[in-house]
Order: structure tokens, then C-alpha cells, then sequence
């Protein structure tokens, strides 16, 4: 039995999000399907984390183990052969049957991307969100870094039944804007459920000025989502930019 671990990038509109779900369409399942197509049998994949309906990843990783003698940096491109355009495979390559691929995922990175002013933007409108108005970009900055650390999380995520801890620490949040368009990236090893569209929406009551540093902190200590004025912003313009694994 041999192990490849592939870097897949997806379109993750018409998806249900990445996991199994015999109930709709995902990517997990279509990928399956794929392998079963090309290698004639039955084969559970790993993926380095979940995505949320709609969600897409720029750089998505997963495994699988199969008994077979095709090169592994040939599993990719025979893979894409099954595979609908929208989820393609970028790379593959042999692991050690030990190597867990969650256990050496060191951080990831989401990207959230908005645009602003007094009217909507058609041709932006497939993977940003519209926001209406100016936004304060120095004050988002100002509360990014306030949400930055290790923290209890609570107010910025939706509570799932997976949910033992809401303890996490946000490695870096990042904040580029030009010609009023704003990609915010969102760095950490773990999120909790929904936590980065809600960190984007909170980040964009702070440039409406309806959130201050000292709301952040004040949002902290309550640990209440419902005390949180930010939506959970649309899954579209949400992106899963980056993986690092320890290889």
C-alpha cells in the first residue's frame, strides 16, 4: 500500500463544502468518485481541513492510500482526467503510510475579500462582497491587530456540536486595500466554525465606525456571540489561500 498526498484548488460555489455529505454535491465526494474512476476501487481521501458551502481554496491538500504502480507525481494529471473543471489537482507526490497529514498542518490562511461605496460592482459581485458606504481603513487595522494573539473566541463564531474549546490563536491578520477593494487575510493553525467570516464581518462594522478597539476587547471578555453586531458574512467571498504543512 503506498500514500500520496495532492494539492487540489477548487471552485467551491457548487459545492456543499469540502467533507462527505450524502445529502449534496461536495468536493470530498467528487473526488472519491474520481479515484474510484481511476483506480477501479473504493478510496476515502483525508483533507487538510473543512470548508463551509461555497467556500473555495486556493491550495487545498489531501490523502489517500492504493495499491497501485502509477509515479506519484502522475497521480495529478490522471486524477484531473475524472475530475469536473471547477476542482483540479495541482500537484502529487509519495508520503511515508505514517505521515497524518492534519498533524503537520502548521497554519492556514483565509482570505476574505469585500469592496465599498455607493453602488454594487457587477463584475466584482463573484467573489466579493458589497459593502455600502466608506470605509474607516485605519480603524480596521487598528481593531485587526486587537484581534490578533491567543484569545477566547467565542464571540466571533458560531457554535457548532464539534465545539469543546473556543481557545485559538490568530497568527497574523493582514489588511490591503486599493481603489476601495479590501482582501483581509486571516492566518492561524485552527478557526472555529464560521470564526473568519465573522472576524471579516466585525472588521468591517469597526470601518463603519460601530466598533472600536475597545469594543473588541470588550467583546473578548464577554464571550457572546450574540453580543457581537457583525454578521457572519457571505461563504463566496471566502477563500482558503494558503496551507503549510511540515513535510
Amino acid at each position: 500500500m503506498r500514500k500520496f498526498l495532492v494539492e487540489v484548488q477548487f471552485n467551491g460555489k457548487n459545492y456543499n463544502g469540502f467533507q462527505r455529505n450524502k445529502n449534496s454535491k461536495t468536493v470530498e465526494g467528487e473526488i472519491e468518485t474520481a479515484l474510484k474512476k481511476l483506480f477501479l476501487v473504493d478510496i476515502v481521501i483525508s483533507g487538510c481541513s473543512r470548508t463551509d458551502s461555497g467556500v473555495s481554496a486556493k491550495k487545498f491538500y489531501f490523502t489517500f492510500e492504493c495499491k497501485t504502480k502509477l509515479p506519484a507525481d502522475r497521480v495529478a494529471s490522471k486524477l484531473n482526467r475524472f475530475l469536473p473543471n471547477d476542482i483540479q489537482c495541482q500537484s502529487s507526490r509519495e508520503v511515508s503510510t505514517l505521515w497524518d497529514l492534519r498533524d503537520n498542518v502548521e497554519h492556514k490562511t483565509y482570505r476574505y475579500s469585500i469592496y465599498f461605496g455607493e453602488y454594487k460592482k457587477p463584475l466584482l459581485n463573484s467573489f466579493s462582497t458589497f459593502v455600502k458606504g466608506n470605509l474607516n481603513i485605519e480603524n480596521m487595522k487598528k481593531c485587526a491587530n486587537q484581534l490578533m494573539g491567543k484569545h477566547n473566541y467565542k464571540s466571533f463564531c458560531n457554535q457548532n456540536a464539534d465545539t469543546t474549546s473556543f481557545d485559538r490563536e490568530i497568527l497574523d491578520i493582514k489588511i490591503i486595500s486599493a481603489d476601495k477593494q479590501i482582501d483581509m487575510y486571516f492566518t492561524a493553525k485552527n478557526f472555529l466554525y464560521n470564526m473568519v467570516r465573522i472576524l471579516a464581518g466585525t472588521l468591517v462594522e469597526c470601518g463603519l465606525n460601530k466598533l472600536s478597539v475597545e469594543d473588541i476587547n470588550n467583546l473578548f471578555a464577554v464571550c457572546d456571540r450574540q453580543k457581537n453586531i457583525a454578521k457572519t458574512m457571505p461563504a463566496k467571498s471566502l477563500l482558503l489561500y494558503d496551507v503549510k504543512i511540515d513535510l
